[in-house]
């Protein structure tokens, strides 16, 4: 194409620049071009791609001409319709930039010593970069439209009657067709990014940062001695559970002024992370209104004068100390009001998970009162923040208005009247710049929101962690070791903690050892020792290095290579059992070896238990085995370590909730068993007569420190073993422990013995295994009508919503007739113009307005300046009624959401702890959560801003209906 130009250009006019066959080469040769373009941007990037079976994300699969135009998703468009809904397993997997692991890996593999906020915009820079980059496009794209058109009527004003229209006009119509189509394309293409480049990743990655930090974290028991130190009353609320609870205070001590409690991080994921990954969605909006105000005032600037504009950034800025002060005033309620929903959190989380012992003592009503105290200093701190908020919106609504108001008020009175030039093209930019200034407010308070959240989560990451305390050694052994329970403070002279000091012992390889001790004494604190979970304060521990998981490769384990001599299973004290089926929890998924598993099943007394129950191994467990008895929760946990490769054991008094002769087979078939011969067992237990026989060392543990430790031997020698047995506990204080189970005995595996309870009843079942807890249910189709009425009645009725449905409506009324009473003006004054074409010419060209220009033509009688001071004096008349009842509209819908959401909560609480024990077992905690977290965060914060910024678009459509 370059060289035909230059061909072109040579060849002298008339003459032709080529041959015939020259002229049909180069047409080829461009026809080629094309067809290559055409062809490049239409052949798919790469084939396409799969993770674990399924097909990943396709835009980086297909062409760019199907990336740009979405075409790659119009095989779920075809589904859904097909469908008429999506479950997650139609939907592909994420790409590598989006998948939570991957992210993960990418930010650990760098440095991280900035702010969060800093290191957040660092790792996705170009994300945001491109964002911005659109968001400009954008802002040029929506002006495209009226600088074309400002184009073709120029074009059309010089067209005088009769002549043809140039072909200039038709490329400029051209050239608006496609800005128009354009503009749309890039605004849709700035959404997607905002949310699949920018939202989703950046939730994904804080998620993920946040979970592994739960792992790592220590597990700090009881209460932190800063959390005990007095703290000092003040507008800050430091401590905001403190009053909410007085005198009926939750065990919240550490957990009440910083986001580290356990339930916390249920906020931090479904809230905190949620607020700032939806503010980077928008965050590209304050660069947008900057540059939409700059361009706007200087239109402004042209047609009004800067005098006139100069006075309304005046009136302007009277709002802005305002504005400071209560943002300041947004993110201290709202700091305050994150800080007592982590409360209020505990305080639930309490409830539900003690709610078999408020039931059994029938203490609802107490718990409900509990519960309610929290929520209604949490309703209060939300007051705070809508009130804080009003006011902010008072800032909104008043600035354009002011803005407007003056800039008219101030060049009326200047040069004596108003055109409706002046007027509506004017008011046409004030109204955009009103929609402008509209969104400045609320990415501030979103900007202070997503801030303070940010800051949780930095804090939370900043937590002490773990710290890596053991050494590599062939067996586990301590060295003058002083452990303590964790702490996430510095160690101090006059620590309060529990400590087992001088503790000098060996466990033998592949040995039976036991641990016993009074209760207190520290035997759990010992096993934490060996699983690193510990403070320690001094000394040495010394402990087998496990290898990594990814170093496992579980799946090839065979018979051969099943143990890993330096792997570790824990059977804590408290069972945990996972939302499974017996045989899930037993495998805890490791590979399936029949001969191994019937005989866990055998060794641990589980055969009668299979047999009895509906589905046998398939049996779904609920949360926590809560459809289990105490012993078969620890008899399917002692299961699993003994199933496991793990060649190290470390059990923490598997015998306190079985039988005797229960604990009996078991020691004898399981832990010394074929399946436990050849591992390193360490176990706490009270039994120690049951356990000497078989075993090889001894640790009793008194006064913080190791009383006795040996061989059985050796002790038994030295009469020492005789003094240990002496010193368990009764049988009466074993016994109060002790949980019976329906089938927890050999003899009864044979039906030699006596069940305990009443019998149960062996049943063949084919059919399909019964799911215990069963899947969260999505509705389908719109919102039910009875969720708005029941809405609608919770926040005040009848009553509530007339008045607000007058408050909206006279606030229309107000703004149509100010524009309506602008046109009155504008009349009264186009009668002192010559012509209509005068008027219709000053209308359009207002790049020659000018100051001296109209000083030259009006003159200002007596008459007219009285006119003046009374179309002026109604006009703000109205600008300040808009203002007034545009405050008390939103003052308003706050006090009915606040209303709502109390009455909602309370129906909430009341209900939950009043429902059957049997739908408590079948639900899991972390669905109930939700529903007092994420679902009511939407209620308190959202629902109002929601209802009342789409209540005033849905009026200005219908002021906009009316008015035409």
């Amino acid at each position: 194409m370059f060289q035909d130009g230059l061909i072109a250009r040579q060849t002298p006019s008339g003459e032709s620049f080529g041959t015939t066959e020259q002229i049909g080469l180069r047409i080829a040769q461009l026809g080629l071009i094309l067809l290559v373009a055409v062809f490049s941007i239409s052949l798919p990037r790469r084939p396409e791609v799969f993770h674990d079976g399924v097909p990943v994300d396709g835009m980086y699969t297909v062409s760019a001409l199907g990336k740009y135009t979405f075409s790659w998703v119009e095989h779920l468009l075809v589904l859904s319709r097909k469908k008429n809904r999506l479950e997650l397993e139609d939907l592909p997997k994420m790409d590598q930039y989006t998948r939570s692991r991957d992210l993960s890996e990418a930010w650990a593999a760098t440095s991280h010593e900035k702010k969060l906020w800093v290191e957040i915009f660092l790792a996705h820079k170009w994300s945001f970069v491109i964002q911005w980059f659109l968001t400009l496009l954008q802002a040029f794209g929506n002006f495209a439209p009226q600088f074309v058109t400002y184009h073709i009527l120029k074009i059309l004003e010089k067209r005088l009657p009769g002549d043809a229209v140039s072909f200039e006009a038709w490329i400029w119509v051209v050239t608006l067709t496609i800005a128009t189509i354009g503009a749309a394309w890039i605004e849709s293409w700035l959404f997607w990014i905002s949310w699949s480049e920018v939202a989703i990743p950046i939730r994904a990655q804080l998620a993920a940062l946040i979970f592994q930090k739960a792992m790592r974290r220590k597990d700090v028991k009881g209460a932190s001695k800063s959390a005990k130190k007095d703290v000092p009353a003040g507008p800050d609320m430091a401590d905001a559970s403190a009053d909410a609870i007085a005198g009926d205070k939750p065990e919240l001590d550490e957990e009440d002024a910083d986001p580290k409690g356990k339930q916390n991080t249920v906020n931090l994921i479904g809230v905190d992370a949620k607020r700032v990954s939806d503010f980077c969605s928008f965050n590209n909006y304050f660069p947008g209104s900057l540059f939409k105000l700059i361009v706007s005032f200087a239109f402004l600037l042209s047609i009004i004068g800067w005098q006139a504009l100069l006075c309304g950034f005046l009136a302007m800025s009277l709002t802005i100390p305002l504005n400071i002060f209560f943002s300041k005033r947004y993110a201290a309620a709202q700091d305050r009001l994150m800080k007592v929903r982590d409360t209020k959190m505990g305080v639930v989380t309490e409830a539900l998970q003690g709610i078999r012992q408020i039931k059994f003592s029938a203490l609802e009503a107490n718990w409900h009162e509990k519960i309610g105290k929290v929520r209604r200093k949490e309703l209060d701190e939300q007051w705070n923040v809508f009130v804080s908020d009003t006011f902010l919106l008072f800032c909104w609504i008043s600035s354009p208005i002011a803005l407007a108001a003056t800039s008219l008020a101030v060049y009326a009175w200047k040069y004596g009247e108003l055109t409706p030039s002046v007027a509506f093209t004017a008011i046409g930019v004030f109204a955009s710049l009103e929609v402008t200034l509209a969104v400045i407010p609320e990415l501030t308070t979103d900007l202070i929101d997503a801030f303070i959240s940010v800051e949780r989560i930095e804090k939370y990451l900043a937590a002490p962690e773990i710290s890596k305390n053991t050494n590599h050694a062939p067996n586990i052994s301590f060295e003058d070791a002083s452990i303590a329970w964790p702490s996430d403070e510095a160690k101090e002279d006059d620590d309060l903690r529990y400590v087992l000091r001088n503790i000098n012992i060996s466990f033998p390889e592949k040995e039976l050892s036991v641990v016993s001790g009074k209760t207190g004494t520290g035997k759990s604190l010992l096993l934490a020792a060996i699983l690193g979970e510990v403070d320690l304060l001094g000394g040495k521990i010394n402990v087998p290095q496990p290898p990594q998981t990814r170093d496992r490769h579980d799946h090839l384990a065979n018979k051969d290579n099943w143990i890993i001599p330096s792997a570790v299973a824990f059977v804590a004290q408290i069972p945990w059992i996972e939302n499974a089926s017996i045989k899930d929890n037993i495998l805890f998924g490791l590979p399936y070896d029949e001969y191994r598993y019937k005989k866990v099943i055998e060794v641990c007394a589980l055969k009668k238990d299979l047999e009895m129950l509906t589905d046998g191994e398939a049996t779904e467990i609920g949360a926590n085995g809560i459809n289990l008895s105490g012993g078969q929760r620890w008899r399917v946990t002692f299961a699993r370590a003994l199933y496991s490769r793990a060649g190290i054991l470390v059990l923490d008094d598997i015998f306190s909730a079985v039988d005797a002769h229960v604990g009996r087979f078991i020691f004898e078939k399981g832990l010394t068993g074929e399946l436990g011969v050849g591992r390193t067992r360490i176990l706490v237990t009270h039994h120690v007569a049951l356990c000497a026989s078989k075993t090889k060392y001894i640790v009793e543990l008194g006064d913080g420190t190791i009383a006795q430790a040996g061989l059985v031997s050796e002790l038994e020698n030295d009469g020492k073993l005789q003094e240990i047995i002496s010193h368990e506990e009764t049988e009466s204080e074993i016994v109060e422990d002790e949980d019976p189970t329906a089938v927890n005995s050999a003899e009864s595996s044979n039906g030699d013995a006596t069940d305990i309870g009443e019998a149960l009843k062996k049943v063949d079942s084919k059919a399909a295994p019964k799911k215990f807890v069963e899947d969260e249910l999505r509705e389908q189709g719109r919102v039910k009508t009875r969720i708005y009425l029941d809405y609608m009645k919770f926040s005040g009725g009848l009553p509530f919503w007339s008045i607000a449905l007058l408050a909206f409506s006279l606030l229309q009324i107000i703004v149509t007739g100010r524009a309506w009473w602008i046109r009155l003006w504008t009349g009264s004054n186009e009668k002192r113009h010559t012509s209509i074409v005068h008027s219709f010419t000053y209308s359009y060209q207002v790049h020659d307005l000018s100051p001296h220009q109209l000083n030259s033509t009006l003159s200002t009688t007596d008459a007219h300046s009285a006119n003046l001071k009374f179309y002026l004096g109604i006009y703000v008349a109205f600008s300040i009624a808009s203002i007034i009842v545009g405050l008390f509209r939103y003052y308003f819908i706050f006090t009915g959401s606040i209303r709502a959401s109390r009455r909602m909560f309370d129906s909430l609480s009341f209900t939950i702890l009043r429902t059957p024990l049997r739908w408590m077992d079948t639900v899991p905690l972390g669905r109930i959560l939700n529903r007092f977290t994420a679902d009511f965060n939407v209620v308190d914060s959202r629902l109002a801003n929601d209802i009342g910024f789409g209540a005033n678009n849905l009026f200005r459509l219908i002021g906009v209906i009316v008015a035409g």
